[in-house]
C-alpha cells in the first residue's frame, strides 16, 4: 500500500495574504507551539554563525549528553533527530520489515501509520469511541500481542488526553516486539517514562523540544531507549539533519530546566481559562494534558473553522467524514489571541 503524504497546512503568509492582514495579526491555533516568544535565542545562534561553513558533528556527541543528563540516562541511551517526527520515521524504518503490523489507537497522529506503510509495514488502527475517544486499552493490548511495533501517544495528539501507565505497561508486557510512547506533550501532562527504559528493553520514549521547549522551529528531538535500540536508529540516521545552530539552540534550552518549566506552569494555566470560555460558549471541550483543546462544534465545524481563518484565525479542522469531522482543535496562546478567538467565535456560533 502506498504511504499517505502528509498533509501540510497553509502558511503564515499565505493565510495573511488571503485575509488581507498582516503576517504578525495571524493566529495559529492549529500547530500546538508555544505562544512564548524565544527571547533568549538571538544570541545563542549568532554565536553559532562563524562556524556555518562547516557541518555539525554528525554524532552530536554534546546533544546526547545533554539529553542524557536532563533525563537521568546515559548518552548511549539517547539518539537524536531532527523532531520528534523524524526519529518516528526512523523506528519504522529501523524496526519495520515488509508486511510486519505496527498497531495504534486512533484518531493519533498520521505521521505514525505514514511511517509505518513506508516500511512496507500494515497499519492496524483501533478505533477509540466517541464522544470522549478515551484509549482503548483492552483491545490495544489484545493486539499488542501479535504487533511487531506499537505506537502509543500520550498525552494524546489530537485528543489530549492520557493513556494510564498501567496500560502503556501492559502492552509492553504483552508483545514481543516493540513499543514506541510519543510524550511530544509530556511535559504538559507530568508524564516520564524515563525510568522505565531502564527496565524495559522493548521501549522506545521519544521526546521534542518543539513543545514545552518552544523550540519548534530549530526541529530537535530525541529518542531514549536501551542502547542496542539506539544503535538500529542510528544505523538509519542521516549523518547531518539537525543544523549547527539547532543544536546550540536545543542545548541552551536543555540547561535552563526552569524556563520551561514557568512555561508550561504559565500554558496549563491558561489552558483551564481558555477550556472554560470555550465551554461558556456552548462547546463541549474534551479533557486535556497537553498544550491544546480539542472541541465538539457539530455539523458546522468547517465552516466556522473557514470563517475564523478567513479573519486571520487558524484553528485544527479533521476530514468531514472522519471520527473529528465535528471537532475542532484550538491550542493554546496568549490572552490577547484569545480574546480575538472568543469573540469570533461569538459572531460564528449566532
Amino acid at each position: 500500500m502506498k504511504a499517505p503524504k502528509y498533509q501540510w497546512q497553509p502558511t503564515t503568509a499565505e493565510i495573511a495574504t488571503a485575509a488581507g492582514i498582516p503576517p504578525d495579526q495571524v493566529e495559529r491555533f492549529d500547530h500546538n507551539t508555544s505562544p512564548f516568544p524565544t527571547d533568549w535565542a538571538p544570541a545563542v545562534a549568532i554565536r553559532s554563525l562563524s562556524g556555518l561553513n562547516e557541518y555539525p558533528g554528525a554524532d552530536y556527541r554534546g546533544l546526547r549528553v545533554a539529553a542524557a543528563d536532563s533525563s537521568g540516562l546515559t548518552s548511549d541511551q539517547i539518539v537524536p533527530g531532527a523532531g520528534a517526527d523524524e526519529l518516528i520515521l526512523l523506528c519504522g524504518r529501523a524496526f519495520l520489515e515488509r508486511g510486519d503490523t505496527a498497531v495504534a489507537a486512533t484518531p493519533t497522529y498520521p505521521l505514525y501509520e505514514i511511517s509505518t506503510l513506508q516500511a512496507g509495514g500494515v497499519f492496524q488502527s483501533i478505533p477509540s469511541a466517541s464522544p470522549n475517544f478515551e484509549f482503548p486499552a483492552d483491545e490495544v493490548i489484545r493486539s499488542a500481542r501479535d504487533a511487531d511495533l506499537v505506537w502509543i501517544c500520550t498525552p494524546s495528539n489530537p485528543i489530549g488526553n492520557t493513556v494510564d501507565d498501567d496500560v502503556v505497561e501492559a502492552a509492553i508486557a504483552a508483545t514481543d516486539g516493540l513499543v514506541v510512547v510519543d510524550g511530544a506533550y509530556a511535559e504538559f501532562g507530568d508524564q516520564d517514562w524515563t525510568e522505565r527504559v531502564e527496565s524495559h528493553h522493548n521501549l522506545i520514549v521519544l521526546r521534542t523540544l518543539s513543545k514545552a521547549y518552544g523550540l519548534a522551529g530549530a526541529r530537535v528531538g530525541y529518542a531514549m531507549a536501551h542502547p542496542d535500540l539506539v544503535a538500529a536508529i542510528d544505523a538509519v540516521r542521516p549523518p547531518g539533519s539537525i543544523s549547527s545552530t539547532s543544536v546550540d539552540l536545543a542545548l541552551a534550552a536543555l540547561d535552563s530546566p526552569s524556563q520551561m518549566r514557568r512555561t508550561v506552569a504559565a500554558t496549563i494555566e491558561s489552558r483551564s481559562e481558555l477550556a472554560t470560555r470555550l465551554t461558556d460558549l456552548g462547546l463541549r471541550v474534551l479533557p486535556s494534558t497537553t498544550n491544546f483543546l480539542l472541541c465538539e462544534v457539530g455539523p458546522e465545524s468547517h465552516s466556522v473553522a473557514q470563517q475564523l481563518i478567513d479573519v486571520g484565525l487558524v484553528p485544527r479542522k479533521f476530514p468531514i467524514d472522519g471520527p473529528l469531522g465535528e471537532h475542532l482543535r484550538f491550542t493554546v496562546r496568549t490572552a490577547p489571541a484569545h480574546d480575538r478567538l472568543i469573540s469570533a467565535l461569538e459572531r460564528c456560533l449566532r
